[in-house]
């Protein structure tokens, strides 16, 4: 197969970026983390989870901006401190037009699509993105995750694995 040409659409060369944050020490708020070891078990289910690079975090940092610069899609996934119900699962894509950075040294409540944003800013590129959040029940000090949040990470993982397999099969082909 010789190189394509400009009629023969081809990948853009990034590959998924997943990203998983909360803290592990306050109950619920590690679903995230959850959610993105357990599609790290599952990775050789999905080609484009085979390749994807996994971060677990305890919270979002302005250095994860440059490697959101390079990534054709991104996940975030994160617990839900809303009114939602525990171990509810809401999967959504982020609007393009709630990216816009933060002012400096605003960095503690720093969310995906200002770190989206960002990465636009200072590099010029930043993927279509998702964020996928499990709703909690408890988020006092301690380890491990109440039952309907840990029940809720397969059903998380899975919804995921559903969403980048549409992707891939739709995404746009750059030449």
């Amino acid at each position: 197969m010789g190189e394509p040409t400009l009629t023969e659409p081809v990948r853009a060369t990034g590959r998924v970026l997943i990203l998983g944050y909360g803290s592990v020490l306050r109950g619920d708020d590690a679903a995230g983390q959850r959610v993105v070891q357990e599609l790290w078990r599952q990775r050789c289910s999905l080609g484009e989870l085979a390749g994807a690079k996994f971060v677990l975090a305890e919270c979002l940092v302005p250095e994860m901006a440059l490697d959101l610069s390079a990534a054709c899609l991104a996940v975030f996934a994160d617990a839900a401190c809303d009114a939602r119900a525990p171990g509810e699962v809401k999967l959504e894509w982020l609007a393009s037009g709630a990216t816009q950075p933060a002012a400096m040294g605003c960095w503690q409540d720093l969310t995906p699509g200002v770190l989206l944003g960002l990465a636009r800013s200072l590099y010029g590129a930043g993927p279509p993105a998702l964020l996928v959040s499990v709703g909690v029940a408890r988020l006092g000090i301690g380890e491990g995750l109440s039952p309907p949040v840990s029940a809720a990470v397969p059903r998380a993982a899975a919804a995921v694995r559903t969403a980048i397999g549409a992707w891939a099969r739709a995404a746009p082909k750059y030449p």
